[in-house]
């Protein structure tokens, strides 16, 4: 139960429950956790039933890592439960991060060149090129409601996603700069099972 602070126009008002014990204290493990793992270029997977506590740390975070000098990108993966067009949903994946990142969006010319590749290719040359080729900064990338991957349609083009960019941080310079986050509910084995991803790719924070 909520406690109450002081009084409002003769109304008692609810504290926000950051500022509970035991929610204050998970928030701050978590956070630290998580800025320190972003910061030195470790992927992670949070996972947590509590929405209230894990939407308060992606905000939280968000502003902290802001702050550090770490630009980010936030993605639903809900997207995933009804988009079953691969191309329409890496099109509008690559605007959005153009948009979030205060990027160029892409040309018509670069369309020409590259929009008629697989489309995960040419998410990854969009990121590699036009991203993390331009940004001098630390890039995260957040894909929140990550249990989709366990039913959504395209789940297994976005595990390709993920592989591809793991082998991409091992092989080009550039995306050494790139760091990611899931956020779900589901256990990270359970998501990842049946050799979809590495598991021990992710650090993994439970709140």
């Amino acid at each position: 139960m909520m406690r109450i602070q002081s009084e409002t126009n003769g109304r008692p008002q609810p504290m926000p429950r950051a500022q509970t014990g035991p929610f204050k204290d998970r928030l701050i493990e978590a956070k630290a956790n998580l800025i320190t793992a972003v910061l030195a270029g470790q992927s992670s997977y949070v996972q947590g039933v509590d929405a209230p506590l894990r939407y308060r740390l992606l905000t939280d975070t968000a502003l902290r890592l802001a702050e550090l000098n770490q630009v980010a990108a936030y993605f639903d993966l809900s997207d995933l439960a009804y988009q079953y067009d691969l191309t329409t949903w890496v099109q509008n994946c690559i605007r959005l991060l153009a948009i979030q990142l205060n990027l160029p969006l892409p040309t018509a010319s670069w369309w020409s060149e590259y929009g008629e590749a697989e489309p995960i290719a040419v998410f990854m040359q969009f990121l590699g090129e036009n991203v993390l080729g331009q940004v001098e900064k630390p890039v995260l990338l957040s894909f929140d409601e990550a249990d989709q991957l366990l039913r959504a349609p395209l789940a297994a083009d976005f595990w390709r996603l993920l592989n591809q960019i793991s082998l991409a941080r091992e092989q080009k310079r550039e995306f050494e700069q790139l760091t990611l986050v899931l956020w779900g509910k589901a256990s990270w084995q359970q998501l990842a099972e049946n050799g979809r991803f590495p598991t021990n790719i992710f650090k993994q924070i439970i709140l």
